[in-house]
């Protein structure tokens, strides 16, 4: 089973980089304690705020002091496939076989074919690599949604080791349903309180940001297909705003460590208002 990935955040120093030990560390304590793997540079971890170089020297960096690769998902977020296979071809060689692959999200009204060309375009010069890619739908950000016939097709072409799985993060758990209905896809959801029903259902664990505060309540909601409502009522006010800035702000509240609060531009840490919700729900 899939289990539980933790899409984590990711921590800047004061003068806006990288904090490499903070993640390190942090990588290492969700893994401990109910992760089954890390998926990085997402939504949550600010992935399109981060350059290439930066996301290759903190997978060099986790690597280096002792997280498996095998332990470790990379986020594709670019709507150039050019750029995708480069740097599927980056994460390869540094030993990462999974992908979570965003959709191309700059041009509106996308026909399905062109979508499919897309994807097609990124699969076949890397179809030698052996990795794994597990399709991004997240339709309220990206704009494009992905289509269970999408999937099918692909799988018909590139074959189910590589077309291995997709998040949905549409929250709806009707269309996670629609996924569901091929067994040989494994599915992970991105909204937390849906996770108990998905898993009912027949989904194989979830890649999501509550986890990097409640990574063991999470893999729980897993094994036992059960809501956890603690979960459920904070996820709810984390939602009230922006869902990456509030995520930082429950881990700083939770963490006694200021520093998560920070931001990349364009976004912005959570206001104390938001920061008194949070606080109050703990």
């Amino acid at each position: 089973m899939f289990g539980l990935s933790v899409a984590l955040t990711t921590p800047f120093s004061k003068g806006g980089a990288i904090d490499e030990d903070t993640m390190v560390s942090h990588s290492k304590w969700v893994l401990q304690n109910g992760a089954n793997s890390i998926t990085l540079f997402g939504t949550t971890g600010e992935g399109t705020s981060i350059s290439q170089m930066e996301k290759q020297a903190v997978v060099k960096k986790l690597i280096n002091a002792g997280v498996r690769p095998e332990q470790l998902i990379a986020t594709v977020i670019t709507p150039s496939f050019e750029e995708v296979i480069s740097h599927c071809r980056e994460y390869h060689k540094l030993g990462i076989k999974k992908v979570l692959l965003a959709p191309p999200f700059f041009f509106k009204d996308l026909s399905f074919e062109g979508v499919l060309n897309w994807y097609v375009s990124v699969f076949i010069p890397i179809s030698t690599l052996k990795m794994q890619f597990i399709l991004y739908n997240i339709p309220q950000l990206t704009m494009v949604p992905i289509e269970p016939k999408h999937i099918a097709l692909l799988k018909e072409r590139f074959g189910s080791e590589m077309i291995f799985g997709v998040k949905d993060s549409t929250g709806r758990l009707d269309g996670t349903k629609e996924f569901l209905k091929d067994e040989d896809l494994m599915v992970a959801v991105g909204d937390e309180r849906t996770l108990a029903d998905a898993v009912n259902c027949g989904a194989a664990g979830a890649i999501c940001g509550m986890s990097n505060i409640f990574p063991d309540a999470l893999a729980e909601i897993i094994i036992t297909k059960k809501h956890d409502e603690m979960v459920n009522k904070i996820t709810n006010l984390v939602v009230k705003a922006p869902v990456t800035a509030s995520v930082k702000a429950l881990l700083a509240i939770k963490s006694k460590n200021a520093d998560w609060l920070k931001v990349r531009p364009p976004l912005e840490a959570a206001t104390q208002a938001h920061q008194l919700l949070l606080r109050n729900s703990l």
